[in-house]
């Protein structure tokens, strides 16, 4: 796969923020006596993962870190933390060392891995000469002569460990000497891991990489990094004065500000719905997208708080549903335009509201009720009316106007005192967006759904 850089993927423009971010960590790092970690925070399927690998590439394209990203859960399968770290940490100053001294840094590390994991009979054996087993039968069988031989034993197994911690340590210390520049190691996907490995790597950075000059990155679904914490210990662990013996500091990647979904959606139209888009894809749109379309977009993105993954999507289907094969001269009115949009988008967000959509199992009160939770018409001004009308309309075509007065009403958007015929009038100007052909449709949204759903099952 090819190297992702700021230049040909930064649909949110982060590269100022990444800037930021690595300048931010060589001063603040040293602040503190050890390794000094940050939490990059940010929800899965917000772009986290695209923004490290774009970070990555950026730092080693400037020589201004040693860097590697890892990502944890590749390794939770090994369910060695120790050794996945070290691995990583080798590649970041592969320039630096000479061969004898990586071997002999992995071997330790190897030695270290395995009291680290358990304390076998065959490693207890190695360093002491004694066979546990044996010795625990013996005791079993009444004999205890040797009670003091263990516990010498289980000394020794202590100290050969604390040893050898030590002498990893000591190795991994002079490689930090020899850079001019941190050495920065970027840990992805925490967050997916098993509650218990999960855990173990937070543990391992502290007690075995507190080293001056590492720099660790954890990008993490903090919330989801919570739960796996909560598994282990319950619901009552104050998850963060627990997580803030691992992290120094916490940041978040801005990508949920209005500003940034801006330009995130706007990338997507360009990359998705622009008539050079479609040529690009042998694809004639069906639709005729302008300004107008794109705040809509926009609207939709930020009040039902799409993240990036939930956004690409979004514009995914509706490219879909908007192309055709062959050149058209008629074109989606704009009713149906906005209908598709919105309704991909609830296909996104809420599957089962969508499915009684298309199965005609909501009623007018439910989605008055819906539409308040999730779509904030006051902040809308007199847009409001606008998105209510076409919603409205979109779902219940064949309901009267008295009825959605009361809900126009109850959301916000029209003023009960105003005269009946007044609502009617500024109703009636929506009817035409759902024009089809000369026919108008009563029930556009379910028909909207059955366009997704077999571009789902492939039947068209």
């Amino acid at each position: 796969m090819a190297n992702k850089k700021f230049s040909t993927f930064d649909k949110f423009d982060l590269e100022p923020f990444a800037g930021q971010l690595t300048k931010y960590l060589k001063i603040e790092s040293q602040f503190v006596e050890g390794s000094f970690v940050l939490s990059l925070n940010s929800e899965f399927g917000s772009g986290k993962t695209t923004f490290l690998e774009m970070w990555q590439e950026k730092l080693q394209e400037e020589k201004s870190a040693n860097v590697v990203l890892l990502n944890s859960w590749q390794s939770d399968f090994h369910g060695d933390a120790l050794l996945a770290i070290v691995s990583r940490l080798l590649d970041a100053v592969d320039s630096l060392i000479d061969k004898p001294e990586k071997e002999s840094i992995k071997e330790i590390a190897g030695k270290l891995c395995k009291f680290a994991l358990s304390i076998g009979n065959d490693v207890v054996s190695k360093f002491t000469g004694i066979d546990f087993i044996k010795a625990g039968e013996r005791a079993e069988n009444g004999n205890f002569k040797n009670e003091t031989t263990l516990g010498h034993a289980c000394f020794e197994v202590y100290h050969e460990k604390q040893k050898i911690f030590d002498e990893l340590k000591s190795q991994l210390t002079k490689i930090t000497e020899k850079t001019k520049e941190p050495i920065i190691i970027i840990i992805d996907e925490l967050d997916r891991c098993r509650p218990t490995y999960a855990i173990e790597f937070l543990e391992t950075i502290k007690h075995f990489f507190d080293i001056k000059g590492l720099i660790f990155v954890l990008g993490v679904d903090k919330g989801q990094l919570e739960s796996s914490a909560k598994a282990l210990f319950g619901n009552e662990l104050n998850f963060d004065e627990y997580y803030r013996k691992f992290a120094h500091r916490n940041t978040s990647l801005p990508v949920k500000s209005p500003e940034m979904i801006n330009k995130f959606s706007i990338k997507l139209i360009n990359e998705y719905l622009s008539l050079d888009a479609f040529k690009k894809r042998n694809r004639f749109s069906y639709i005729k997208h302008d300004q107008y379309r794109t705040k809509d977009i926009l609207t939709l993105c930020e009040k039902f708080s799409l993240n990036a993954r939930q956004m690409h999507e979004l514009f995914r289907i509706s490219a879909h549903i908007f192309s055709l094969t062959k050149e058209s001269k008629s074109y989606l009115l704009w009713g149906w335009h906005i209908g598709v949009l919105f309704m991909t988008t609830i296909s996104i967000k809420d599957k089962i509201f969508f499915q009684r959509i298309g199965q005609k199992d909501v009623k007018l009160e439910e989605f008055t009720g819906f539409l308040k939770r999730n779509f904030f018409y006051q902040d809308l001004g007199r847009h409001g009316f606008w998105w209510a009308a076409l919603l409205y309309l979109g779902m219940f075509g064949a309901n009267s106007p008295q009825q959605f007065k009361n809900e126009f009403v109850k959301l916000g958007v029209w003023d009960e005192s105003e005269q009946e015929d007044t609502f009617q009038k500024e109703l009636a100007r929506y009817f035409e967006a759902y024009e089809f052909w000369g026919s108008g449709s009563k029930q556009v949204f379910c028909e909207i759904y059955e366009m997704l759903e077999q571009v789902k099952t492939f039947e068209k």
